[in-house]
């Protein structure tokens, strides 16, 4: 009887190759880092300002007006998050300011040895052909008794270079049927029951009622709100994410909006 021969076989490749995410923009991250102060001889870091900004530059698929545009308004809407009183118009403009401000405080009091930090972290969270979502973290410390922080949420439409407003998304008195439905969401998440006030549940809203903000961005086919630390409670109870999904608010999408689409 003939020998029989058992050859082993290379496993069959099941694996699907990922799908590359489809872009209608092309974009690099730009970053810079500088210290100020007298830290740069200080390996200690006491007496130092750290200045980290790193955000999203459009480089093409749109326009250049519209990547102007773009770019333009990303960093306006960072900077306008700065928590800095005067808004700079640029962070060159920014950084300045603080270095004057931090060089007059250890000037004054020679002994402060506390760091000072300001973070920018943003980046392009979704795109899609008539719009991208971008979002950006703010961190700041420049004395007291605790550090600031903020994530801001924006779209800009493709078409102009602008940002998304609700008014722009949705169809004309909107929040009569999106606040209710906004609401009940904001307290599963806040653990509010509805017989108690949201100024009961530790929250302040304009004449106790609750409204949405412009801090948001369209993500995943969902309206995706952030409230910031200080913005409607205090700070010790941080910030909320509140997601609305579009799917159930198809009759409120406005006609020619970026979101058009969604109806189908």
């Amino acid at each position: 009887m003939a020998a029989c021969s058992f050859e082993k076989k290379a496993p069959e490749n099941t694996s699907l190759e990922p799908k590359a995410i489809r872009k209608f923009v092309n974009y690099e991250i730009s970053s810079f880092t500088e210290m100020m102060g007298p830290c740069k001889s200080d390996s200690a870091q006491r007496q130092c300002l750290i200045f980290q900004v790193e955000f999203p530059v459009i480089t093409g698929l749109v326009p250049q007006s519209v990547a102007e545009k773009l770019n333009y308004h990303i960093e306006k809407d960072i900077l306008s998050s700065s928590f800095i009183s005067n808004k700079p118009g640029s962070f060159k403009e920014l950084k300045e300011e603080l270095n004057a401000d931090y060089t007059s405080m250890i000037s004054d009091f020679p002994d402060y040895n506390n760091a000072w930090v300001f973070e920018v972290n943003s980046d392009i969270l979704y795109q899609d052909s008539l719009f991208i979502s971008v979002a950006t973290t703010v961190y700041s410390y420049t004395g007291g008794a605790h550090p600031n922080s903020g994530q801001v949420y924006r779209s800009y439409d493709l078409r102009t270079g602008d940002p998304i407003t609700l008014d722009q998304l949705l169809v004309e008195n909107y929040e009569a049927k999106l606040y209710p439905a906004a609401e009940i969401e904001f307290r599963m998440t806040r653990e509010i029951p509805p017989e108690m006030s949201l100024q009961e549940g530790g929250f302040w809203f304009d004449e106790g009622q609750f409204s949405l903000n412009e801090n948001f961005a369209i993500i995943n086919k969902s309206l995706v709100f952030y409230f910031n630390p200080y913005e409607i409670a205090p700070y010790s109870v941080g910030p909320t994410e509140l997601e609305l999904k579009l799917t159930d608010f198809v009759d409120l999408i406005a006609d020619g909006s970026v979101i058009d689409g969604y109806k189908n």
